[in-house]
Formats: C-alpha cells, sequence, structure tokens
C-alpha cells in the first residue's frame, strides 16, 4: 500500500491513541496502538508523547518487523507483532499502562471479573501473562500464550493489552479491564485486612 492510501488508517491509530491518553489509561509516551493493514501493520511511534502523535509519525511494518518507510516503532513492536500475526481475528492491539490494571497485574493471579458487563465481555478472569523484560520476544510469547483466544491480558508490573476486530473495540475493551480492575481494587479495599 502507498504512503497516500495508508493515510486514513494513520489517523485512526493516532487518533485512539490520543484517546488513551484522554481517557487516562496512559501518560506521557507509554502504551501504544496497532491495527493491522493489509499485508503489515500501522503501530505509534516510540517516545513521542500521546498529545503529540501524528498520522504522519505512524510506524508502517511488515509482518517480518521491517520497517515500511520512515520512523521508529514502539519498544512494544514485538507484542503486537506476534499478537497480530497469530489472531488472524484480531484487527486492533491496545496496550495501556493503565494504573489500575497494572495494580491488579502485581496479585500475581488472574484478575477476578466482578462484574456482570465485564463477565460478558471476558468471562470469569481477565488472565495474567508470565512476567518478560518489557519489549522482548519472550514478553509478546507469553501475552500470546495467556491471551489464547480470549480478548483481554495482564501483563504482570507492566499493564494491560486489548485485542479487537477494530480499534473502536480493542479501546472499548481497554476501557473495561481498567473498570474491571477498579473494581477488583475496591473490593479488596472494602474487605479489610
Amino acid at each position: 500500500m502507498s504512503a497516500r492510501s495508508l493515510r486514513p488508517f494513520r489517523v485512526e491509530v493516532a487518533r485512539a491513541y490520543r484517546r488513551l491518553g484522554e481517557l487516562g489509561l496512559i501518560t506521557g509516551s507509554s502504551g501504544n496502538v496497532s491495527l493491522r493493514v493489509g499485508e503489515g501493520i500501522l503501530i505509534t511511534p516510540t517516545g513521542i508523547p500521546w498529545e503529540r502523535v501524528r498520522p504522519e509519525g505512524i510506524v508502517a511494518l511488515d509482518f517480518a518487523g521491517r520497517v515500511r518507510g520512515r520512523g521508529h516503532p514502539s519498544s512494544e513492536w514485538r507484542l503486537h507483532l506476534v499478537l497480530l500475526r497469530a489472531r488472524p481475528d484480531v484487527r486492533a492491539v491496545v496496550h495501556t499502562h493503565s494504573p489500575f490494571a497494572t495494580a491488579a497485574a502485581l496479585f500475581d493471579q488472574a484478575l477476578p471479573v466482578l462484574h456482570d458487563e465485564g463477565r460478558l465481555l471476558f468471562g470469569e478472569t481477565i488472565p495474567l501473562a508470565r512476567h518478560a523484560p518489557p519489549g522482548t520476544w519472550e514478553l509478546a510469547q507469553n501475552a500470546l500464550a495467556a491471551l489464547g483466544e480470549g480478548r483481554a491480558v495482564l501483563l504482570p508490573r507492566h499493564g494491560a493489552v486489548a485485542v479487537g476486530r477494530t480499534l473502536d473495540e480493542a479501546l472499548t475493551l481497554a476501557e473495561k479491564i481498567e473498570e474491571a480492575a477498579r473494581l477488583f481494587l475496591l473490593s479488596q479495599a472494602l474487605r479489610g485486612p
């Protein structure tokens, strides 16, 4: 695809990334967003704060991980690449560093989903991947193994990942992961010691 034909998709990815910041699911340049387009993916760049990301800064990669055009992809490009290669049903990946999901991932267990709406989306729990250093192939493989055919996974000491058929769906799921984590942590606080 030409740079010109990718423009509407770049706009969509940049918009989704900015939305994560507006929702408080990321700060600064943390987190990342990708979208499958044809035989490759578009992904947010590394090191650019969410409020400064523009469509022309969105990076194109092929499925071998090679940059097509210019730019430097998010340090988590391996995570996005592995999930999108393994799951043809998934078109969009959203990775947040949202505070409640990150805190819930410290419990070293799958996240219990306590509310009915969340259970409709995720089932009884949101799985927790095995820990691996950020930006590594190991992290990507661990996330895939825990995600399976699901829609969400927590990354220990790191955040959350939501996958969807569209960017809007993945964004909504990212919001709902944070809601599920917030409700779980509130329930723990209300139970007391």
